[in-house]
């Protein structure tokens, strides 16, 4: 999903780090995680080093921050289905969302960027799980809505499982891969699948304490709110 440069409204310095943030995710996109650098990302910015490091000061800050923007524009969509529809037709909304944005360039060259990165940084590692998380507690509050019976370890799991089966289709049916005819079709598998789990699947509760411990571990993990960087 992508979001536009400039906004009505917004001062100098937030275009700027809308400007410097687009930069960074299509550095990623183009040329890789081997060649993400702050000098490249001021580059393709139109900015100096100077300039850029004067809202990120380093390499991390900006990863982080570029995370956390990206993972808002996805929230921001998914939150204006709240309260508008019924809780399935609120699921089905989102896994719809989700696995279209699998066929676009930008999601299926940026996320796998993301977990190579990953593989090799620890804190790339953190702040990703940390942005999945939001994503997950969204599903998991739909989830609950459909099936009340549902515990909230019970609809953690199941929003494990929804998103990182989501996930896992980007190899095979994203922009340009052997199977990207085949969206429509794995779009009505994994709802009709999906909401059979939510609604009659036999979910573990077993060893909740120590899910919820992990959740509130990374809830103190707080991603830097990009406006006080201004």
């Amino acid at each position: 999903m992508s979001y536009k440069v400039a906004s009505k409204g917004e001062t100098k310095g937030e275009k700027r780090i809308k400007i410097i943030l687009e930069a960074a995710e299509l550095l990623l996109i183009d040329s890789g995680y081997h060649n993400f650098s702050m000098r490249k990302v001021a580059t393709k910015a139109g900015v100096s080093v100077g300039n850029l490091q004067y809202y990120f000061p380093s390499k991390n800050k900006l990863l982080q921050a570029m995370l956390d923007h990206v993972i808002q524009n996805y929230l921001d969509t998914f939150k204006q289905f709240r309260g508008r529809y019924t809780p399935k037709e609120q699921f089905v909304k989102v896994i719809k969302a989700v696995i279209k944005d699998l066929n676009t360039k930008h999601t299926t060259v940026f996320f796998p960027e993301l977990w190579s990165m990953a593989n090799h940084e620890k804190f790339i590692s953190e702040i990703m799980d940390s942005m999945y998380g939001k994503y997950r507690t969204l599903v998991a509050d739909i989830i609950r809505d459909i099936n009340p019976s549902l515990n909230e370890c019970q609809a953690q799991r199941l929003s494990i499982f929804v998103t990182a089966s989501i996930e896992g289709h980007t190899i095979f049916i994203g922009y340009k891969k052997p199977w990207a005819r085949e969206a429509k079709s794995i779009i009505d598998i994994s709802i009709q699948s999906f909401l059979w789990l939510i609604e009659h699947g036999d979910i573990p509760v077993e060893d909740c304490e120590k899910l919820r411990n992990r959740n509130i571990a990374n809830e103190k993990m707080i991603l830097p709110n990009i406006n006080n960087t201004l």
